[in-house]
């Protein structure tokens, strides 16, 4: 009797439970018996993919994540196939942000019976930024065409902007961007939005023969951030609550509410912490520490606001060194630049948040930071332009800043 039970739990599982499994995109890491994280390469050198949670249970398979383009969610498939037979019963957007749901078509061609779910007002957010993103893209006219059209003179020719002549690795790291972004455009302009089919206010529990509890947390990283919580595993997932990219994303975020969802999340009994971007945690170290530099960002707002200084004064100013150099993932001096770019847009949405001026601002203010696309991040290594949209709580023009993206 006990061998045919174990015959039973084991017959959904195609690979050992031990089994480290990757591709040359991803790597499927295991957190638990049955749970696993999927840590992506970068989609482009533009662009990250979101991470992927896998959770297999003895009636099926519920997934956190489609990540950003279709064909890295195709190459997921294959990674989730290769560790259980069961059918994935549940796909969960945790936010609007298309880095972590463009890829859902893909999951409702492999298995047409999938619930998508999502926290309700990010059900109606999720494809119209889809649908902006693929058109703005991929017009004739856009910023994204042309940004890609200079990249190629400077491979076909072999000297940057400037004339000046590039390394034989510059080069290859450009040529190799190149075909990433024309890949990207191709997926974008075929790109197929997935509308969740179910959605909730508040708090939900799915069964896939062990429990799952989705929270919406309300506002941080983005108007709705939903967590995932393994109640019998003690394993959460955060979204882009908690990202280490290295550095955290901060454009268009609360950072007021932020401090307490942070809190709240560190008092979670969490043996394992999988956030939206970068490795698995095993303790709230790094958590902490990214509510150490809100905290810091939220209090310098507010003294410069009783002080009189304009927002600009606040962004040239204030620097947070302090939190950087007590956080060993952001001591880089390769990050230099993406930390000043990131204090930037953090300062803009601490002043906002401080002064509860979370609607659009003016024009004329700007804001520096890890950002691309509609009011979100993209990775640090080039510029992208944004507009406003619905479930982006941002304050720029319509025709957005040109921003350092992350």
């Amino acid at each position: 009797m006990r061998l045919a039970l174990m015959a039973t739990l084991l017959a959904g599982f195609a690979a050992p439970a031990s089994a480290q499994i990757e591709d040359d995109g991803a790597r499927m890491e295991r957190v638990a018996d049955g749970v696993y994280a999927i840590i992506h390469a970068n989609a482009t050198d533009e662009w990250p993919h979101g991470n992927t949670g896998v959770i297999v249970g003895s009636d099926g398979v519920l997934v956190v994540d489609a990540c950003y383009l279709p064909s890295r969610a195709r190459a997921d498939i294959a990674l989730i196939r290769r560790v259980t037979h069961r059918p994935v019963r549940y796909l969960v957007y945790t936010h609007w942000h298309f880095d972590h749901n463009n890829g859902a078509s893909e999951y409702v061609a492999a298995w047409p019976g999938v619930q998508i779910v999502s926290e309700r007002e990010t059900g109606d957010w999720i494809p119209l930024n889809a649908t902006y993103w693929s058109r703005y893209s991929t017009r004739p006219d856009s910023p994204r065409r042309a940004a890609l059209a200079a990249l190629e003179r400077e491979v076909t020719t072999g000297a940057d902007s400037a004339g000046n002549p590039l390394t034989a690795e510059q080069r290859r790291m450009k040529a190799t961007a190149v075909a990433q972004r024309k890949a990207e455009l191709a997926e974008l302009a075929t790109l197929k939005p997935m509308t969740p089919t179910m959605r909730f206010d508040g708090a939900l529990t799915l069964d896939v023969g062990r429990q799952v509890v989705l929270r919406d947390r309300a506002r941080a990283n983005s108007p709705h951030d939903v967590t995932i919580w393994l109640p019998a595993d003690s394993i959460l997932f955060t979204g882009d609550i908690v990202v280490q990219s290295p550095l955290p994303f901060v454009g268009a975020s609360s950072p007021v509410p932020w401090i307490r969802v942070l809190e709240d999340l560190e008092h979670e009994p969490a043996r394992a912490v999988v956030p939206g971007h970068g490795p698995v945690m095993h303790d709230m170290s790094y958590v902490r520490q990214v509510r150490a530099l809100l905290e810091a960002a939220t209090a310098a707002a507010r003294q410069a606001a009783l002080d009189g200084h304009p927002l600009d004064w606040l962004q040239d100013s204030v620097r947070l060194d302090e939190v950087r150099r007590a956080t060993p993932a952001w001591r880089d001096p390769s990050l230099d630049e993406d930390w000043r770019d990131t204090i930037r847009a953090l300062m803009e949405r601490a002043w906002r948040g401080c002064a509860g001026r979370v609607e659009r601002g003016r024009a004329g203010e700007r804001a520096s930071g890890r950002a691309g696309g509609p009011g979100m991040h993209a990775h640090p290594s080039s510029r992208a332009e944004r507009g406003t949209l619905p479930g982006n709580v941002s304050n720029h023009s319509e025709q957005g800043p040109s921003l350092r993206s992350g």
